[in-house]
């Protein structure tokens, strides 16, 4: 059976479901962002940091969710195994941690273990080797550790997923395994030399780079009373034990939340020296809120890309529109655009001449301002400051789960030129200004 045409209905799915996921630089949807300036590009910054590096690594990459860090990742890899000849594996931690429970040494190394031996098992033959540690590990949790319902049938998949998907276990981990970290470390820094050198044997090649990308650790955030412990965890994790984070010949790079940066702005040092790297949004807006020509070229050849008949039912001004209400988070920008095709689509049922209006993008505008809302006062106060001062105005680390949670709810954005700086979500504006203007009428 034939399907009709719909252009509508091609851009809404060019936008969601597969079409939204990370993406490989050599897809056709791929747009260069900052290929174009490389002496601004944090992925070049990283490849010629990996490339250089000799024995072993680490590097911290931030960003902010659904703003293309993950895609980026992709061409990071591209770029390492290319150009510097490495073996690079990349591990998605979504599919290993609980994101939004207190992290610990323990947990966190056992799922970057699981992680980091299912990504050797899919992409080599070193099947017997990764199992041979994980008989260690069973051995060990089993007997010295006590943790009984270790069976037999015990796989790193099914520890991952318990980890996972199961707060009590993962708690029991890390109380069971406080007081025995120091064999937990050792273990794994000694599995990933003997894995490394597996792998430069397999390849033929002594000197092999061998590079692991750990992505998706920055979506860890802190809800309701665990909030402020969640987010101490995780500066705990990579600041007071950064070196259990490291691995002999083994070079890193994680993912972090963008609080880490703000919280420790000298972290790297802790970490090899190297400071956090961080992947900008699109830059559609200068500092003033001006908009951006080459930023929102960048945003309509994203679509470009995806349907290339958009302007049959988006005005092009209209898409810049979209791009500019959005502050460049292409997750908020793809929304827009859906939600303006499906009420378009919806209203010529009735009127089939019936053309994207400026009422039906207001109504989308707000959909998704509503779903930031409602701003209490004192967060209303800070989010103007941060507009006005262009940077997070975090005064004490007791703030830090309220900016936390700005950052994880897309309140505030991140923006690079020259420098980092930041801005509240410019669909918050009208809103900042309304709390402004009442504060005035009571005083």
């Amino acid at each position: 059976m034939t399907t009709t045409a719909d252009p509508l209905r091609d851009l809404y799915q060019s936008l969601s479901g597969k079409g939204a996921e990370p993406l490989e630089p050599d897809h056709p949807y791929y747009v260069p962002i900052l290929e174009g300036t490389p002496e601004k590009d944090p992925i070049l910054m990283l490849w010629q940091r990996l490339d250089w590096s000799e024995s072993e690594s680490v590097n911290l990459l931030t960003g902010f969710r659904g703003n293309g860090k993950s895609t980026e990742l992709r061409r990071l890899k591209q770029l390492l195994e290319t150009n510097s000849g490495a073996k690079v594996f990349l591990v998605n931690m979504l599919d290993f941690l609980l994101m939004t429970k207190p992290l610990e040494l323990s947990d966190f190394v056992l799922s970057l273990m699981t992680a980091l031996g299912q990504a050797v098992e899919q992409d080599t033959g070193l099947r017997a080797l990764t199992h041979g540690y994980w008989e260690r590990l069973q051995n060990f949790l089993t007997s010295e550790v006590q943790l009984n319902e270790f069976k037999l049938d015990f796989t790193p998949a099914k520890l991952g997923l318990k980890l996972k998907n199961e707060p009590d276990f993962k708690e029991r981990i890390q109380n069971h395994l406080r007081g025995h970290l120091s064999r937990l470390i050792e273990d794994a820094k000694n599995y990933v030399v003997d894995l490394v050198q597996a792998i430069r044997k397999e390849a033929g090649d002594p000197d092999l780079k061998v590079v692991l990308l750990v992505d998706s650790v920055e979506q860890i955030r802190g809800v309701g009373t665990e909030a402020q412990q969640v987010h101490e965890s995780v500066v705990d994790l990579f600041s007071g034990q950064a070196d259990k984070l490291a691995f002999k010949q083994l070079h890193l790079v994680y993912t972090v939340p963008p609080y880490l940066q703000i919280l420790s702005p000298n972290q790297g040092r802790a970490l090899g020296g190297h400071p956090i790297v961080s992947w900008p949004n699109v830059h559609v807006r200068n500092r003033k809120g001006v908009p951006d020509a080459a930023g929102l070229e960048i945003m309509e050849a994203i679509i470009d890309r995806r349907q290339a008949g958009w302007r049959d039912v988006i005005p092009s001004d209209t898409l810049r529109r979209l791009a500019v209400c959005t502050g460049g988070d292409l997750r908020d920008f793809f929304r827009l655009i859906r939600e303006c095709a499906v009420t378009l689509s919806t209203a010529r049922i009735a009127r089939p001449d019936a053309n994207l209006d400026p009422e039906m993008v207001k109504r989308a505008e707000e959909q998704l301002r509503n779903e930031l809302l409602p701003l209490a006062a004192d967060d209303a106060r800070w989010l103007a400051r941060i507009h006005v001062a262009k940077d997070t105005g975090l005064e004490t680390t007791d703030d830090l789960p309220d900016l936390a949670r700005f950052l994880d709810g897309n309140l505030i954005m991140n923006y690079l030129n020259g420098e980092p700086w930041y801005d509240i979500h410019p669909l918050l504006l009208e809103e900042i200004k309304r709390h402004a203007d009442d504060h005035r009428a009571e005083e």
